[in-house]
């Protein structure tokens, strides 16, 4: 008899917390918008590689989970999938400075972000608006060229220096981030800005050699969530 006492004790206890811990998560699906741009470049001798700073537009698509310390503070991650794409603007060099651009490349990455966020809610409107600040990595999934074919107008090492841009961006890129969102009704609405701890890229590897690529990345994220663990009577 004790012993189902001491069991029924637990069962309900573990009902209660859980019921404690469900009232507290939110989480589910998000989309949203990047706005990246970079910059950068590298002297390959008498080659010159420049990042395009053009504002790169890509969707992301993922989920969200946050967890509700106190009335002020939250815990927020999740996963995000999209696809980046790097451009450069190559040029040769000469005693007069820069000559003409002889060609342009770009690779691309399919990439996942998995940002760790402490939120505090800001004491207007029931709470519903928060500022936010934390840590952003971001994994490459994929490192791809774009496809390449010489011909006559390029040297062969204006071709090797364009061949070799796919590999130059780092799998793991590690970023701070800082940002506003609301939270009304069922959704999860953000704007986060974004930058790099370190620079985005590897040395440019090319004719044997090893050259000092420095660059990084500014980016802002609108994202749009939808909470699945909603309950209108605690709102």
């Amino acid at each position: 008899m004790k012993r189902l006492f001491l069991f029924c004790l637990l069962v309900c206890g573990i009902l209660t917390t859980s019921k404690v811990f469900a009232q507290k998560v939110s989480f589910g699906p998000s989309v949203g918008l990047l706005f990246d741009n970079p910059t950068g470049s590298v002297l390959l001798d008498s080659i010159q590689v420049t990042l395009r700073g053009d504002n790169d537009r890509q969707p992301y698509l993922g989920g969200y989970l946050s967890y509700e310390l106190s009335p002020s503070f939250t815990v927020s991650s999740g996963i995000n999938y999209y696809n980046s794409y790097k451009g450069a603007r190559v040029y040769n060099t000469s005693k007069d400075g820069f000559e003409r651009l002889i060609h342009t490349t770009s690779g691309g990455n399919r990439s996942l972000e998995l940002p760790v966020l402490v939120e505090y809610q800001l004491p207007v409107r029931r709470r519903s608006l928060f500022v936010m600040a934390g840590v952003s990595p971001n994994i490459r999934l994929t490192r791809d060229g774009q496809d390449y074919f010489s011909n006559k107008f390029i040297s062969p090492a204006m071709a090797e220096v364009l061949y070799n841009f796919k590999a130059v961006s780092k799998p793991v890129v590690w970023k701070y981030s800082l940002g506003i969102g609301a939270n009304v009704w069922r959704l999860r609405v953000e704007a986060r800005w974004q930058y790099d701890f370190s620079s985005t890229t590897n040395s440019y590897k090319v004719w044997g050699k090893q050259f000092d690529f420095q660059s990084r990345n500014n980016t802002i994220r609108f994202g749009l969530g939808y909470n699945l663990n909603w309950n209108k009577n605690l709102r």
